[in-house]
């Protein structure tokens, strides 16, 4: 049985484990966070630190189960700790909740990891559940369908040797499963990625929000759109300056104080006098410094006062 310990930076980068329950206050809210994917090096917990950010600027204890995949299966197989596939890892994590006992669960994630939060999710009945950037289907056909590529050889390694369970459409399981109680909140950039070997570069929009338009049918789902993000939502919400609001108003119902936006620094105000020397448009300019987590005002501003300095 999983035990509970008081976690820190050091045990969650170091630990063994592919799961973490840290020191349990009944009563309090549980989080559980599901790491997200990584192919170089083993898949790494994740939102333990911005948890712990939440819980210093809220006075709150959060209780927390950190999970993560090490086989990259997008929580299809084996969780060492929870069971060998989903429907062997979901009532694990229901004893484990039900030992914390906690005032309300929300499971969170990004990408693999928030697969896994809105499947959990929905298997354990939870209250709330934070999905970041989310593939809404891991079946062959419907990627295919889709020109959905970026993760299509999980998608045919699990359709090879199939898990003794297993939810290839989050779409069908939330028509199947949610309740009036659930409440997804849906974050995920609609910009495109760069081009890769399974992207195609004449792409006008992500591919994430065709997932988050499938998921929004459930008439309890939240979308978040972010048009200067790609992907890598959470990074993108980092980057501004807006991730730690976001996660105090959707987990505790809470209003922290906006964080200062970085200034534009001189390089980055070299690199607007130039490309403005160069005859690229002004516009183009302020997206491209929001897309790095600039505001609009201070985008606006660097170039205005680029345009003010030039010959």
């Amino acid at each position: 049985m999983l035990q509970a310990q008081a976690l820190d930076n050091r045990l969650v980068a170091t630990s063994g484990d592919d799961v973490l329950v840290d020191r349990i206050v009944p009563g309090a809210p549980l989080v559980i966070a599901f790491g997200f994917v990584s192919w170089t090096t083993r898949p790494a917990f994740d939102f333990y630190g911005r948890l712990r950010k939440l819980e210093q600027a809220s006075g709150q204890h959060l209780n927390k189960i950190l999970v993560r995949d090490s086989g990259n299966a997008w929580y299809h197989r084996g969780i060492a700790g929870l069971g060998s596939h989903v429907d062997a890892s979901a009532p694990a994590l229901r004893e484990l909740v039900r030992r914390i006992a906690p005032s309300q669960t929300t499971t969170i994630g990004q990408s693999m990891g928030a697969y896994a939060a809105v499947m959990f999710g929905l298997l354990l009945e939870v209250e709330q559940i934070i999905a970041f950037g989310p593939l809404s289907f891991l079946d062959v056909e419907q990627a295919r369908l889709y020109h959905e590529l970026r993760w299509l050889s999980v998608m045919e390694s699990l359709a090879q040797d199939p898990p003794a369970s297993g939810y290839p459409d989050l779409a069908a399981l939330c028509r199947a499963r949610a309740t009036d109680k659930t409440q997804i909140h849906l974050a995920f950039g609609t910009r495109p990625d760069a081009a890769n070997a399974g992207a195609s570069a004449s792409e006008s929009v992500n591919l994430d929000a065709m997932h988050a338009q499938r998921l929004a049918a459930f008439g309890r789902c939240t979308l978040h759109p972010f048009p200067h993000s790609g992907h890598a939502v959470v990074q993108h919400l980092i980057d501004t300056k807006r991730i730690n609001g976001l996660l105090a108003e959707w987990i505790l119902g809470l209003t922290l104080e906006e964080e200062p936006m970085p200034d534009i620094s001189r390089e980055w105000q070299d690199w607007v006098a130039e490309n403005l020397r160069l005859g690229c448009p002004g516009a183009q300019l302020v997206a491209v410094l929001q897309q790095h987590g600039f505001s609009q005002a201070s985008s606006v501003a660097a170039v205005d006062a680029a345009r003010a300095r030039a010959p």
